[in-house]
């Protein structure tokens, strides 16, 4: 499956693919499932159906059209999905994630409405990630208050990291929370033993307010920030990607994983790009292998997911919100550069980034669909030919 013959750059490639993706967003999924109320189990079962999910696509999609087709989960989704999922109960979350499979699946089958989609101006949908993203990377400031030791040392790990190895740089930060929290004197990391994740069903529920509150956002987001900029990514490296497949196939995917925890399954932006350059292979029609170690390393990585939420569960609070804070910066920058850039939507982009981050809900309608309405209707009401 994997190739004709071992190539150690497609190897490497994929292994870095996966681990840059993981590293920097896994506990920001924990926390998610956390915040809606999963037990640890549960917890282990997002993980693993996650990376079973994004394995199989990922190898499915190369394989069959070689192309380095590269799946990921939507960190923003899951960003959004920690700040308000709380509010419902695991069995309706749930039904909201099948929702937004389904809505994936239509804007595949549907043309207009993926046209439709295309045509919401990407400084609104960056602003409305950005006030979703801002308070994950303010938190993390916060603890320089309780614990300033962690902090500097997180700190100043990061700034190295960045200047000598930026792919890594999350890595590292990991490790080093890790030591910290065995200097603490924090005995069950260090017991953590290497142990296969078993799925977990969860009965879906449907009900109006997180259909509204949970679907749409999800389904906005993970299109606007994930599939969009994934499939310009593989067009700037001249891949003639087959949208309709991949969105038809990943909201099936979503519909059918959703009920284990499979909150989002869908193309990867940035770190697909790993998979794609001049030093993976010469020959672009062989990039596709990348893909499909990346693939294997997903599925191994979710497998062993027990260990992982055993890992992460044991961090102290400070680290984790360490964690998620400086893994979302660069997401969070790239926001506020794109939500402020042009004149002409500064304005707009400003009532979205502000209603979205007020966290306010009128009509059964939470803060993050009403800062994106409120965009839209400025901008055509100021609008000037």
């Amino acid at each position: 499956m994997i190739g004709k013959q071992f190539n150690i750059s497609h190897f490497t490639a994929g292994f870095t693919a996966v681990l840059v993706g993981y590293t920097s967003s896994v506990v920001i999924i924990i926390q998610a499932a956390t915040n809606a109320g999963a037990t640890p189990a549960q917890i282990e079962s997002w993980l693993l159906t996650l990376g079973i999910s994004m394995g199989i696509t990922s190898i499915g999609y190369s394989w069959f059209y070689k192309m380095p087709i590269l799946m990921a989960w939507s960190t923003p989704g899951a960003a959004m999905l920690v700040g308000v999922v709380g509010q419902y109960q695991l069995n309706t979350a749930i039904g909201a994630f099948i929702v937004s499979g389904l809505l994936i699946l239509i804007t595949g089958l549907i043309t207009p409405l993926s046209k439709a989609l295309e045509r919401i101006p990407p400084q609104l949908g960056a602003a409305m990630l950005g006030a979703i993203l801002l308070p994950f990377c303010l938190e993390e400031f916060k603890t320089l208050t309780n614990t300033p030791w962690i902090f500097i040392s997180m700190f100043i790990s990061f700034l190295l990291a960045k200047r000598y190895i930026p792919k890594y740089a999350m890595l590292v930060l990991l490790v080093v929370g890790v030591v910290c929290t065995i200097v603490t004197g924090n005995s069950e990391i260090r017991s953590t033993k290497l142990s296969i994740a078993q799925p977990v069903w969860i009965t879906p529920q449907f009900d109006v307010s997180p259909i509204l509150n949970l679907s749409i956002p999800l389904y906005i987001i993970t299109m606007m920030s994930q599939n969009l900029p994934g499939l310009a990514m593989m067009k700037s490296y001249q891949y003639r990607s087959p949208v309709k497949p991949i969105l038809i196939g990943t909201g099936l995917a979503n519909i059918m994983s959703a009920p284990f925890g499979g909150f989002s399954i869908n193309l990867a932006a940035i770190s697909s790009a790993i998979c794609m350059t001049q030093e993976v292979d010469s020959d672009k029609t062989q990039r596709y292998r990348a893909v499909l170690w990346a693939g294997l390393f997903y599925i191994i990585a979710g497998t062993f997911a027990t260990t992982v939420v055993a890992i992460f569960l044991s961090l102290p609070q400070e680290i984790t919100k360490n964690l998620a804070g400086f893994a979302l910066l660069g997401t969070l920058l790239m926001c506020l550069q794109t939500s402020f850039k042009k004149e002409r939507y500064k304005e707009s982009a400003l009532l979205t980034f502000l209603i979205t981050l007020s966290g306010v809900s009128f009509l059964g309608i939470g803060a993050t669909l009403w800062g994106l309405l409120v965009g839209l209707i400025h901008l055509k009401i100021t609008k000037t030919e």
